[in-house]
């Protein structure tokens, strides 16, 4: 389904019955909705599942005037899921957020709280890029435009999944999704995560339910990262760390990932 929405002609995937409880699912960098297909399929009886693709990913590819390095940001991203959520009338959501997606949760939460019911924040950090992360932005940008998709492919499929996942049906369809994905806008949601805000000192404001997800083996936002963000959340438990999982938990160990997602939602 499409949604006319800031400009965009937003793609999203809607299913569950439409009096249950909204469930918002944010992909990471470079997917799109797809990656959570076993997510929405092991809640789509009970929740109302849904998920975009996010500001040029996927099927949300139009970005209206010709968009250049710096004019697409994490908060533009959030204002887009917000005017979703209006065009749907959804005054309040779950926001599950992975790596990217919890960057955007984080951006919600600083301007549009209200409409958070709760969060799920997936394989993510709090923190900013450090400058030597920032600059690897940068050079794999110009990789990019330089080579096109398949560079970025080649230079992040590796740290995207535990070494034993590597050649796994999950890591062809990501490989498949970033290479169909048009590499100015690679470029730009580089630039947008390298220059998003610290939300470290937002996380001891959130005050909703909070579940912290991680793969056990993630290179990209380890375990240590999952931890410093509930250390900083009142009442929030530990992370739960997902076994023979890197960055793509959902993908990597759905029947896991799904088993932390029931039992958060049944509290």
């Amino acid at each position: 389904m499409f949604a006319e929405v800031n400009g965009l002609r937003m793609f999203y995937e809607e299913r569950g019955p439409a009096d249950g409880e909204p469930i918002v699912f944010l992909h990471g960098f470079p997917f799109d909705h797809s990656m959570w297909q076993h997510q929405i399929e092991a809640l789509e009886q009970t929740y109302r599942c849904i998920a975009p693709d996010l500001r040029g990913h996927g099927q949300t590819t139009t970005l209206g005037p010709a968009q250049q390095p710096g004019q697409v940001s994490i908060a533009h991203m959030a204002e887009d899921v917000i005017a979703l959520l209006n065009d749907l009338h959804i005054q309040q959501a779950t926001v599950c957020g992975l790596s990217m997606g919890g960057y955007i949760a984080f951006a919600l939460w600083r301007t549009h709280a209200p409409r958070v019911r709760q969060l799920i924040l997936a394989d993510t950090r709090a923190g900013p890029d450090s400058e030597e992360a920032r600059q690897n932005r940068f050079r794999l940008a110009e990789l990019v435009l330089a080579k096109g998709s398949t560079a970025a492919t080649d230079a992040m499929l590796p740290r995207l999944f535990a070494p034993a996942n590597l050649s796994s049906r999950a890591a062809q369809q990501i490989r498949a999704i970033i290479e169909r994905t048009p590499p100015a806008h690679i470029v730009n949601t580089l630039y947008a995560l390298a220059n998003r805000p610290d939300s470290t000192a937002l996380l001891p404001t959130i005050t909703v339910p909070c579940l912290v997800i991680v793969g056990e083996h993630d290179a990209i936002t380890p375990p240590a990262e999952a931890e410093l963000i509930c250390q900083r959340i009142a009442g929030a438990q530990s992370p739960i760390i997902v076994p023979d999982a890197g960055h793509l938990s959902p993908l990597e160990n759905p029947t896991a990932f799904n088993q932390a997602l029931a039992d958060f939602l049944r509290r």
